[in-house]
């Protein structure tokens, strides 16, 4: 049985964070030369083994998974703009990679050759056995199957997908919202809340800003007493980002353009073959199944929830219009608070 170890990464070793644009963009080239040339060596195999063909591969794959997780990682936590840049330029560049890497046939023709070698297979470690089956499937999911046309063509999309993703999350992480408050409509967050807090003028108020980030967010929605700041501030988060909708239109269009490639009938049953459900139609049945058996306890709650805001509601002489989206998480915090007696703030 080969056994397959991440170079240069011993127990414990202590992933590094710390790196530069151009530290990013050197380690980006070297994992795709590396595997360029382990890919070609593969190809090249006349009598392909699992040694010689399957274990570089998924040795490559142990080598430099970390590497790459750490370089793509950074532009989702690094407080730096060029590094954010940087990192999402590699992911673009290994996500590019990865696609063309599944696309090579004549990579696929040599671990091929080891699944249909009864003997070679026979004699495997049933681990290795499995990772050799795994990695044929995940090439022919990936078109190897297809005529020349076919899979250019599954190729483009999977390049445009990739494309698309990353143009999403960059759009969610470099614009998030913004809005103004005075102290007053803040009501009920604890004084730590402003500590260092950015200051804004509107209409010659000094106000307080607040982003749609998880910290300054969520504890607005738990706390804040003013039901139109709530609202306010959600309506501000769900909106923001307005052309990844049309990213997100053009990439449904093409998951299902690939998957009809493939023979299925929707990107659902394509993902799903490979996990414990199996089909869409089981996913349905164990989603409506599960509806069933919450809905009463869900009910209760609601109802809880619903006592809560009417009482407020009279309290300040103003009609009950109903639960909304804003209301869930302040209401949630208050029956955790008075009912459990469990204070996030004091906790913290």
């Amino acid at each position: 049985m080969v056994v397959l170890r991440a170079q240069g990464l011993a127990k414990g070793a202590v992933l590094n964070f710390a790196r530069t644009p151009s530290d990013i963009r050197a380690t980006v080239n070297t994992i795709l030369s590396r595997g360029r040339e382990i890919q070609n060596a593969v190809a090249k195999q006349t009598k392909p083994t699992f040694a010689n063909a399957v274990a570089p591969l998924a040795k490559f794959e142990n080598d430099y998974g970390a590497d790459s997780s750490v370089i793509t990682f950074l532009q989702n936590v690094s407080t730096e703009k060029s590094i954010r840049d940087a990192s999402s330029d590699a992911e673009q560049q290994l996500s590019a990679f990865r696609i063309e890497s599944m696309m090579r046939k004549d990579v696929y023709q040599s671990v091929r050759a080891v699944l249909d070698n009864k003997a070679e297979m026979e004699a495997l470690e049933p681990e290795d056995r499995r990772l050799v089956e795994k990695m044929e499937e995940q090439y022919r999911r990936n078109g190897l199957a297809l005529t020349t046309d076919q899979r250019q063509r599954l190729g483009q999309i999977r390049v445009r997908l990739s494309e698309l993703g990353i143009k999403f999350s960059r759009n969610t992480n470099e614009n998030d919202g913004r809005i103004l408050f005075t102290r007053q409509e803040l009501d009920g967050l604890p004084d730590d809340y402003f500590d260092g807090r950015p200051t804004d003028v509107e209409g010659g108020v000094e106000k307080y800003v607040v982003t749609t980030k998880y910290p300054d967010l969520v504890p607005v929605m738990q706390m804040a007493k003013n039901e139109q700041t709530r609202k306010r501030l959600t309506v501000v988060s769900e909106s923001r980002c307005p052309e990844n909708i049309t990213l997100l239109e053009e990439a449904v269009k093409l998951r299902v353009e690939a998957a009809q490639l493939l023979g299925y009938r929707t990107h659902a049953e394509f993902v799903l073959e490979q996990n414990m459900a199996k089909t869409p139609e089981a996913v349905m049945d164990f989603e409506h199944d599960l509806r069933v058996k919450l809905s009463v306890l869900a009910d209760k709650e609601i109802k809880e929830i619903e006592t809560l805001k009417v009482a407020d509601c009279q309290a300040e002489g103003k009609p009950f219009t109903g639960l909304f989206n804003w209301d869930f998480r302040f209401y949630s915090n208050k029956v955790k608070e008075h009912k459990h007696k469990v204070n996030d703030d004091e906790i913290k």
